[in-house]
C-alpha cells in the first residue's frame, strides 16, 4: 500500500508543477490539464483515504497537491462585483455541431434570451438556409457569414448595425472567424468576433497553441472587443491563460460561473466517454461589464451554447 501511495503522490505532485507552471506540452499534457478542477477533487478525496489507511507522508502529499489545484480552480466560482450603469447587450456563442443545430428551436431560443448578438462556429450552408427559413433575419438583421462543409464555418448575427465585417482564416486545417463592429444604440462601437481555434488532437497541438495565441488582444486606443466562441480549451490551458493576461476577462468566472460545463453534450462523436468541462467562452475588454452568463440546452450540439449580458460604456 505504501508503494503505492507514494506512486499516487508522485503523479499527483508532477501534475500541480505542470499546471502551476503551465508547462503542459503535447498529448497527453494538455488533454490531462482539460480535467483539472477533477483532479483537484479527485486528490482530496485520495488523500482521505491515504491518511485513513496510515500512509501519512503521501497522504498528505496528496492532500498539499488537491489544495493547490482547488486554489487554482475557485475563483472561476466568486462572482465579483455586478457592473453599474451602461448599455446592455446580450450575446450568445453556439457551436453548430456541423450545421446539426441550426434549427427552428434554435432560432427560438434566440427569441426567450433576446439576443442582440450571436457567434456561431461550424456553420454549414445547409445550416444558415435553415437559420434563414426558421426567421433569424427577423431578429438580427445585420451578419457577416462564411460557412463551410464540416467544422471551418463561422457567422456573426447583429440585432444592431455593424461596419467592417471581416472573416479571417486560421491555419493550417482552415477555420474561420466572422467579426464586426456593433453599433448599439447609446454605446460607442465594439468589436466582437466569433472565435474557434483548433481542437487539441493529437498530432495538431502546434496549431491548436498557435490559433489561441493568433486571436486580437484587446487595443486600449480601440474601441472594446468581445471574443466568443468555441476556445477548444479550458481556464487551466497556459496558453488561454496568456490571451487573458493581454486584458480580457472570462465571462463566466467573473460571474462565479467559470466551471458551468459546456462540452461534451453528445458522445457519438468520441471515441470514449469523457466528463464534461468547459471549452466555450465570452472573453470581454476591461472597459465591459458583465452582469448575467448562463449556458442553454445544446439541442442536436455537442457543444451547450453560452449566453452573457454585457453592459457596454455609454457613447
Amino acid at each position: 500500500m505504501t508503494l503505492g501511495s507514494w506512486a499516487l503522490a508522485a503523479l499527483a505532485a508532477g501534475y500541480t508543477l505542470i499546471r502551476v507552471l503551465g508547462a503542459e506540452r503535447g498529448t497527453p499534457l494538455v488533454q490531462l490539464m482539460t480535467y483539472t478542477p477533477y483532479a483537484a477533487a479527485g486528490l482530496l478525496a485520495a488523500a482521505t483515504v491515504v491518511l485513513a489507511l496510515g500512509a501519512t507522508a503521501p497522504g498528505l502529499t496528496l492532500a498539499a497537491c488537491g489544495l493547490i489545484l482547488a486554489v487554482l480552480v475557485a475563483p472561476r466560482m466568486i462572482p465579483g462585483p455586478r457592473p453599474g450603469g451602461g448599455v446592455r447587450l446580450r450575446v450568445m456563442c453556439a457551436n453548430l455541431l456541423f450545421g446539426r443545430s441550426a434549427t427552428p428551436a434554435f432560432v427560438e431560443q434566440l427569441k426567450v434570451d433576446d439576443i442582440d448578438v450571436l457567434a456561431v462556429q461550424e456553420l454549414t450552408a445547409e445550416g444558415l438556409a435553415v437559420l434563414d427559413e426558421a426567421g433569424i433575419e427577423d431578429l438580427l438583421p445585420h451578419r457577416v457569414v462564411r460557412p463551410r462543409p464540416g467544422g471551418g464555418g463561422s457567422g456573426l448575427f447583429s440585432r444592431h448595425p455593424i461596419t467592417d465585417p471581416a472573416v479571417r482564416t486560421l491555419g493550417p486545417i482552415v477555420l474561420a472567424q466572422a467579426s464586426a463592429t456593433v453599433h448599439a444604440p447609446g454605446a460607442g462601437p465594439v468589436r466582437i468576433e466569433s472565435a474557434h481555434p483548433y481542437p487539441p488532437r493529437p498530432g495538431h497541438m502546434h496549431q491548436w497553441a498557435q490559433n489561441i495565441v493568433d486571436q486580437t488582444p484587446p487595443d486600449p486606443a480601440g474601441p472594446p472587443r468581445v471574443l466568443l466562441g468555441d476556445f477548444n480549451s479550458t481556464l487551466d490551458h497556459a496558453v488561454l491563460r496568456r490571451l487573458l493576461r493581454g486584458g480580457y476577462r472570462d465571462a463566466a468566472a467573473s460571474r462565479g460561473r467559470g466551471l458551468a460545463m459546456t462540452w461534451p453534450c453528445r458522445t457519438e462523436t468520441l471515441p470514449f466517454w469523457t466528463p464534461p468541462v468547459t471549452l466555450d467562452h465570452v472573453l470581454v475588454d476591461p472597459r465591459i461589464g458583465v452582469r448575467e452568463f448562463g449556458t442553454r440546452p445544446a439541442g442536436p450540439s455537442d457543444h451547450r451554447p453560452v449566453v452573457a449580458e454585457l453592459v457596454l460604456p455609454p457613447a
